[in-house]
């Protein structure tokens, strides 16, 4: 029996099987026997308990240890499945992903079309959150990224990135650089991933006649974020750019970040927001790089940590696992 073309991997995080809009989506879709056939399953688990004997209508393996992983652990954990199993292709699937048959036979059709042009990396549709096209996105200067335009479709061959969510990833391209990185274990897992496939030469395909709605806290203050999740999403941004980006984008950020401040204390009823970024702003001015950096690894160990993962279990009728 042949290996499937993608491995769909599903990070869960304390949210019933039956109320994951993805899980829904799977399972509507995989009734068709091309699908069922060609498309893996991996449901890896980052809640702080295991599902025990977890039941769903289509095969699939499950995963869990004992720490979150976060998203980038999630993924890791899937190229190493899919190196295994010879499967050449990695789908990125949270738990609320509006997922459709017909996204997933477009995404099939376009990875054997592009499967031999070992340039391009990854496949992705656009997103939409909240009204706005937010993935994917064009880096420009002084640190400032726009969405790609919707009439586009082919080879984006500029400096960009996808969100992680519906993003088809070339497995092989993720070997070569080892894989999404514990560092930037939930925010920054897709801008860190995109960079460092771009600076080997590969490029992303911009499936543009696909379109999914998925919502994104960051495009919603109001409702979706909360201040300690913000608070690390900023950690995370200036650990990556002092680790990842030239001294002058650092300069530009930090230039940024009271004006980023002032418009959120205009925008937001909640000013922790306004407050927590104009911390960061005075964290820059005040503290060398090592120091911030020092601070932020020790924020992470304290929040989690990335023990070595349990095997996975195999489910009967496990399409990765045949």
């Amino acid at each position: 029996m042949s290996s499937p073309g993608i491995l769909a991997v599903v990070v869960r995080y304390k949210t019933a099987l039956s109320d994951s809009q993805t899980i829904a989506g799977l399972a509507e879709a995989l009734v068709d026997p091309e699908l069922s056939r060609d498309v893996a399953v991996l449901l890896w688990d980052n809640s702080p308990a295991p599902l025990v004997d977890p039941q769903l209508p289509f095969a699939f393996q499950y995963g869990w240890t004992e720490q979150n992983l976060g998203t980038a652990g999630a993924y890791n954990q899937g190229i190493a499945l899919a190196a295994e199993h010879g499967i050449p292709w990695m789908l990125l699937l949270d738990q609320d992903t509006d997922l459709t048959a017909d996204f997933l036979r477009s995404m099939l059709r376009h990875s054997r079309a592009l499967h031999g042009d070992s340039n391009i990396g990854s496949i992705v549709p656009f997103i939409r959150s909240y009204g706005q096209i937010v993935s994917p996105r064009r880096f420009r200067p002084l640190n400032r990224n726009t969405p790609v335009e919707r009439n586009f479709t082919g080879l984006l061959r500029e400096d960009g990135y996808a969100v992680n969510s519906a993003s088809l990833m070339r497995v092989s391209a993720l070997q070569e650089f080892g894989g999404y990185s514990n560092d930037f274990w939930l925010d920054l897992s897709d801008v860190y991933a995109f960079q460092q496939m771009y600076q080997r030469g590969r490029r992303i395909f911009v499936a543009g006649e696909l379109e999914l709605n998925h919502a994104i806290a960051g495009m919603n203050f109001q409702q979706e974020m909360v201040p300690e999740r913000y608070e690390t999403f900023l950690a995370a941004e200036s650990a990556y750019l002092q680790m990842h980006r030239s001294r002058f984008e650092n300069f530009v950020q930090t230039l940024w970040l009271p004006l980023r401040a002032l418009r959120q204390w205009r925008q937001y009823r909640d000013k922790r927001y306004a407050k927590i970024t104009w911390r960061y702003f005075i964290m820059r001015l005040t503290k060398p790089p090592a120091t911030r950096l020092q601070i932020w690894r020790e924020q992470l160990r304290g929040r989690r940590s990335i023990p070595a993962a349990k095997p996975l279990p195999d489910k009967a009728g496990g399409k990765a696992a045949a």
